[in-house]
């Protein structure tokens, strides 16, 4: 085969797998996808032929909706996670430390204070 019948059988190939798994979508109602965006032609012979080769393969697989489901509280736990990291460092850096160092401060005060006091 030359480089562009191979390209257009692949074309063609793709084409049939996008048309096959858009119908799988709208049978299974787990979103609904337009086919208006694709230019699919019906073809037979052996683009048919590879097409129920690589079904029977199943070399093909979605995302079902559990999954789909799993990975949003996947997503909304490690959110969760990162929010709180994000609260014990702004507790530990902001107020824990700011804290510390106004007292440090004031008693250093007070401690100059009360010698400069005491040597009158």
């Amino acid at each position: 085969m030359t480089d562009k019948k191979l390209e257009e059988l692949i074309i063609k190939t793709v084409k049939k797998v996008i048309k096959k798994e858009i119908s799988k979508l709208q049978q299974n109602n787990l979103i609904t996808v337009s086919t208006q965006s694709f230019d699919i032609e019906e073809d037979t012979g052996t683009t048919a032929e590879l097409i129920d080769d690589i079904y029977d393969s199943s070399s093909v697989s979605l995302p079902t909706q559990e999954k789909v489901e799993l990975d949003h509280k996947l997503r909304e736990l490690k959110f969760k996670q990162e929010l709180r990291k994000d609260w014990i460092l702004f507790i530990l850096k902001d107020v824990v430390v700011y804290a510390a160092t106004i007292i440090f401060i004031f008693t250093i005060a007070g401690f100059y204070l009360f010698t400069v006091i005491k040597g009158y």
